[in-house]
């Protein structure tokens, strides 16, 4: 074999196996970081800007990330003001909005939990503005004021 010939062929499976591989992982969002992924069993996954991501300990959440857990699975997060939330197997949440700004007094938690189990204890937004916290149900929104709730979403 020449090794003009030998050239192509390895060039040519080498853009095979390129083409075949999976594409890059989605950019993190232009916004800050408000939370990260603390804990967390079996799968957990991050829907964000059209992409699943799988979730690890450490890993940054972005304001309108969307978390989910499998079956079986379980989360925890803290945000950057210390609210914690879990979130049990077969659960799913989003953070709608995020605002944690003290110096200039500005402050904002809009969480919607869409199905499973939660526990979500108030953070320094819940202390400092708790009019500004909404957590958010398929029938209800709940006002906190300093408090932890647990919530079951049955299907």
């Amino acid at each position: 074999m020449t090794n003009r010939r030998c050239t192509t062929l390895i060039l040519a499976a080498l853009w095979c196996a390129g083409a075949r591989a999976a594409p890059p992982a989605p950019p993190p969002p232009a916004g800050e970081v408000i939370g990260t992924i603390q804990n967390l069993q079996g799968t957990v996954s991050i829907a964000r800007a059209g992409a699943t991501l799988p979730a690890t300990v450490g890993t940054a959440l972005y304001r309108g990330d969307q978390v989910r857990t499998g079956k079986p699975g379980a989360v925890g997060i803290v945000l950057g003001d210390d609210t914690t939330i879990s979130a049990g197997s077969s659960s799913e949440l989003a953070i709608n909005d995020y605002l944690f700004d003290p110096n200039n007094g500005k402050f904002a938690l809009v969480v919607r939990m869409l199905k499973g189990t939660f526990s979500y204890i108030t953070g320094q937004i819940g202390k400092l503005a708790p009019d500004t916290v909404k957590v958010r149900t398929p029938d209800a929104t709940i006002a906190t004021r300093g408090t932890k709730v647990l919530i079951e979403i049955k299907e």
